[in-house]
């Protein structure tokens, strides 16, 4: 039994589906490019699908390699001069994105007869292509923002009068709490943090604080002799810190214990 292919659709929703993972390579990689270059390389992606109909019996591994080859020239059309490295690394997300949407796409063609998905109207291709575009851009997203949580996590070492506390710390710039007269950052802590360092004879203050439902707040304060932050670029010293009892739960999981004020100056992904 034949199958028909229409060479026309299949550049077309190779372009499509390229143009897009070119668009979310684009937003990755934080890079400004031109769209006729974004067209180049989706047009590059197109020519390339219609050629691999040719290639459907060679081995597996030679598959892998051509991609490759093909995500590279694509890079490059896009980029432009770019030093090997850089072109190294879009190649290297272009082809892992490339495999995600080419999974999705192997799914839908398990789930469907080949001889009714490739009579299928070119809008349903639109769509499909769309649909994988932000499935893969969700999945990015998802690890990325694990990996951003990861790397905003920090071992912190809180000491005063002769008390030492090593606990788990989190950057988030949401944190805006400073002291109200002097402005001063302050780091949240749990409760039990904060009742090692119950018997500190640093100055204490009442700190007050807004939330959504409870616009008058107040937490228990408390300066510390130090706190040390140790990250992958070493370790940072924060000499006489605030630190404010949280009056809520920091993490549902417990994975810290301190939220670190936001614009302590550590982050590691920038």
């Amino acid at each position: 039994m034949g199958l028909d292919l229409y060479i026309d659709v299949i550049f077309f929703v190779n372009f499509i589906m390229d143009l897009l993972l070119l668009i979310l390579l684009r937003r990755i990689l934080k890079k400004v490019i031109l769209r006729r270059r974004l067209l180049l390389g989706a047009v590059f992606g197109g020519l390339f699908g219609c050629l691999e109909i040719f290639l459907w019996k060679i081995p597996g591994y030679m598959f892998v390699f051509i991609s490759l080859g093909e995500a590279f020239v694509m890079v490059r059309a896009v980029f432009g001069r770019q030093e090997i490295r850089e072109l190294v690394k879009g190649t290297g997300i272009l082809f892992g994105l490339a495999v995600a949407a080419g999974g999705a796409m192997e799914f839908m063609l398990r789930c469907t007869a080949a001889e009714k998905l490739f009579a299928l109207p070119l809008l349903f291709w639109v769509f499909m292509a769309a649909g994988v575009f932000f499935l893969v851009q969700g999945m990015w997203q998802f690890a990325d923002e694990v990996g951003r949580e990861r790397r905003n996590r920090f071992t912190l070492t809180l000491t005063d009068a002769g008390v030492s506390e090593c606990v788990t710390g989190y950057l988030d710039t949401g944190n805006r709490l400073q002291m109200p007269e002097t402005a001063e950052g302050v780091h949240i802590v749990a409760e039990r943090v904060f009742k090692r360092f119950a018997d500190s004879k640093g100055e204490r203050a009442m700190i007050p604080y807004r939330t959504i439902g409870n616009p008058w707040g107040v937490m228990e304060g408390v300066r510390i002799e130090r706190m040390e932050i140790a990250g992958k670029r070493g370790k940072i010293r924060i000499d006489a810190p605030w630190i404010a009892k949280a009056p809520f739960g920091l993490s549902q999981k417990e994975g810290y214990e301190v939220l670190l004020y936001g614009e302590t100056a550590i982050r590691e992904d920038k």
